[in-house]
């Protein structure tokens, strides 16, 4: 052997594997049991119920939706109904108000007719009374005037003046 020989002996050569290679690899291997054994295994848990949580969440929010959208039917339909309901109590409401109004002008013309034949019946029954009473005051005066024109008229036909003949002014 050549003394360069016996240095690469010596030194050995780092592609034939020694001892100390066979230890590194044997802790990895050991390290990498540990954390397969020891690490992973509350990993993929956590992961799982991760997994599980995003999948009751889409589960959760699928539910929430179709609920919300039954929800939003059911409100709409409410809002519907009631909105139909209204219409309908203001119809019947115009309705009835219609039919008081249209009593209440029949009352009013009942009794406006009602006043109306009472006073028609008072004013005849006055004008009666005015008549009867202008007749009582008329027929003298009409008498008395009825007479003085006769009167003059004879008086007239006999030739005499009025007034000489009884001593009356005619007035």
């Amino acid at each position: 052997m050549t003394p360069r020989t016996d240095d690469v002996v010596a030194q050995g050569n780092f592609l034939i594997p020694n001892g100390t290679f066979f230890v590194e690899l044997l802790i990895f291997l050991i390290v990498l049991g540990v954390i397969w054994f020891f690490v992973v295994p509350p990993i993929r848990k956590v992961l799982a119920e991760r997994e599980q949580r995003v999948a009751e969440t889409a589960s959760n929010d699928k539910e929430a939706r179709r609920l919300f959208a039954e929800a939003t039917e059911k409100y709409q339909s409410g809002l519907e109904q009631a909105r139909t309901e209204a219409a309908n109590i203001r119809d019947e409401a115009r309705a009835e108000g219609r039919q008081i109004l249209e009593e209440l002008r029949a009352e009013a013309q009942a009794q406006s007719d009602a006043i109306f034949a009472e006073t028609s019946a008072q004013l005849r029954a006055e004008a009666d009374q005015v008549a009867a009473e202008l007749r009582q005051t008329i027929e003298p005066l009409a008498q008395t005037l009825a007479d003085r024109i006769v009167g003059v008229d004879d008086d007239l036909h006999a030739g005499t003046t009025p007034g000489h003949q009884t001593g009356r002014s005619p007035s």
